[in-house]
Formats: structure tokens, sequence, C-alpha cells
């Protein structure tokens, strides 16, 4: 049986703009709430973007106090690199002399001494030659000069070499004979000290 509706029409009207008014209060909260779930959303990843821009400032900013420093320790780099040439140029064909004249006091012979000793520095004009040395000496007897003649040659002396004598002659000390002779040796690089590298240290 169809149903009667004894309410008038007015009534029904006004359930219907009431349902129609809730339905669209409804929709705009949820639109709402839409909205504010999208400005969170929205503001987190501000936050985010903006703490990756810090952090990508404190690394610019970490590069560029490098930078300075660098640029500084450049400055410094080329003022030693500059002395550094300085000092090599000055010790440049340098001669350890107290390490020649140990090794001369050491391997000389027991029946042979020096009276006079000179030294000299060359430029290199010749390949492993970095100076020259001239000794006066006496010995008491010709074998005696070949000995000495022997001993600066030997391998044990490694700053000297071509070893000879230019003059000799015979003479006599009181009452020993004695035989007086120059000799002449070249300098090679084994005479050279190392006061350049130790004056220059390494920088890495």
């Amino acid at each position: 049986m169809r149903p009667i509706n004894l309410l008038p029409p007015e009534v029904s009207e006004e359930k219907s703009r009431r349902r129609r008014l809730a339905l669209g209060i409804l929709a705009g909260v949820a639109y709402v709430g839409v909205l504010g779930l999208g400005v969170i959303w929205w503001n987190g990843k501000i936050d985010d973007a903006r703490t990756d821009l810090d952090a990508q400032l404190d690394i610019t900013r970490s590069l560029e106090r490098e930078i300075v420093i660098l640029g500084d320790s450049g400055a410094l780099q080329t003022e030693f690199d500059s002395k550094a040439i300085l000092v090599e140029a000055a010790l440049f064909n340098d001669i350890d002399w107290g390490g020649v004249l140990t090794d001369l006091s050491r391997l000389i012979p027991p029946r042979v001494w020096v009276e006079t000793f000179s030294g000299t520095i060359v430029p290199i004009t010749t390949p492993g030659v970095v100076g020259q040395v001239t000794f006066s000496g006496v010995g008491l007897d010709f074998p005696d000069v070949s000995d000495w003649l022997r001993s600066l040659d030997s391998e044990q002396f490694v700053g000297l070499g071509g070893t000879w004598v230019s003059t000799i002659s015979q003479g006599a000390v009181g009452e020993t004979g004695v035989v007086t002779f120059s000799s002449t040796a070249i300098l090679t690089p084994g005479a050279t000290s190392d006061r350049a590298n130790s004056l220059v240290p390494e920088v890495p």
C-alpha cells in the first residue's frame, strides 16, 4: 500500500534543505581537512629543504675557509720553493771536507805523513768530478809512496780518485833518508755533503 504523507510540503523541503546543508558542511570540513593535511605535508617539505640548504651552506662556508687557507699555503709554498732553490744553489757541490779528512787520516799509510793539503771545487765540466785536492807529503822510501797511491785510490776512500804523484825526490830528515812528493787527486760526488737535503725538508 502506498504511504500517505500528511505533513505539509514545507516540512519535507526543510528536511531536504537541512540534509543538503549538512552534506555541504561535511564536504567543506573534509576539504578543509585535506587542505590542512596538504599544508602540513608541504611545510614538512619546506623544513626538509631548509635543513638541506643550511647543510649545504655549512659545506660551502667550510670550502671557502679551506680555499682561503690553501691560498695562503700556496704563497708559502712559493716562498719555500724559492728559498729552497737558493739553498740548493749555495750548497751546489758542497764538499764534506770533514769526511774527506777523516777518511784520509784513517787510510794514510803508516810510513807516510802529509805536510800540506789544499782543496778546490771545480765547475761541472767533467762528469764525476766535483773538485781537486793537492798534497805534499813525506815517505820513508819509494814503496811508501806507492802505498799512498793505492790507499787513496782504494774503494774505502769513496770521495777520492785518480790520484797521481806529480813530483818526487829523495831527501833526509836528520840522518834518516826520506822521499818527499807532491800528489794530486780528484774529488768525486762521493765527497759531497747532504747538507742541502737536511736544510731543505720535504713538504708533504
